[in-house]
This record gives structure tokens, sequence and C-alpha cells, in this order.
């Protein structure tokens, strides 16, 4: 029952129309829920679970966390056992703020090589 998860303040995925051909493939064909804020990710994640997929955009507005901050909470969540990763999970990072995109891409991979290895 995976689903995939669109963190952003204001654009939805079909305005995503960078990256490689398979990502913008992916936001134009399959359906997201969207969040804008660390209160509805955590909505969609109590309700539903973990998702499959999440792209993630770094600046989420004014006193807002960042995406970056949704990752690190996100992999809180995983690491304290309340939610399990679905075996297919990956991310995607949409945001056009290269510093916090690779500190984002970074954390995450990271995280996953020592949450998939355990």
């Amino acid at each position: 029952m995976g689903y995939r998860l669109f963190i952003d303040d204001c654009r939805n995925p079909i305005d995503v129309k960078w990256g490689t051909i398979g990502e913008r493939q992916l936001y134009r064909e399959d359906e997201w829920l969207i969040a804008r804020n660390w209160a509805e990710v955590l909505e969609l994640i109590v309700s539903l679970g973990m998702p499959k997929m999440i792209s993630f955009d770094h600046d989420l507005g004014d006193n807002q966390p960042t995406g970056y901050d949704i990752a690190k909470r996100i992999s809180n969540l995983i690491m304290d056992a309340k939610y399990e990763l679905d075996p297919e999970f990956s991310i995607l990072v949409h945001s056009k703020n290269p510093v916090g995109a690779e500190n984002i891409r970074q954390y995450m991979k990271k995280f996953l090589e020592v949450h998939v290895n355990e």
C-alpha cells in the first residue's frame, strides 16, 4: 500500500521540470500525496504509514522546518521503531537550493546505508 509523498511549500509534482527524464516522468505520471510542512508530513505518516518514495524540497517557508530537518525527523521515527521503511523505499530531491538538496541527499544516503544494513 505504498504511496509517494511530495514535500514542498508551494510547488506541485507537475511543476518539477528539472532532473532526469525518468524523474520528470515520475512527477508527471505518478500519483503523489502533497505535504506543505512537517505537520502535514506527520499527519500522512501517522494515518498511512511510511511512504514508499519521498521527494524533498529544502526551503519550506519562514519559520518552518526545512526539508533537511524533515529528513532527520523521518529517520528518527524509523530508528525509534515507530515506523518501518517500505521495502521499496527511495527518495528524490527536487529542491532548487543546491546546498540544501545535497545535504538531504547525503544525509538520507548515509541513513539508508546504515538502516538497510542493520
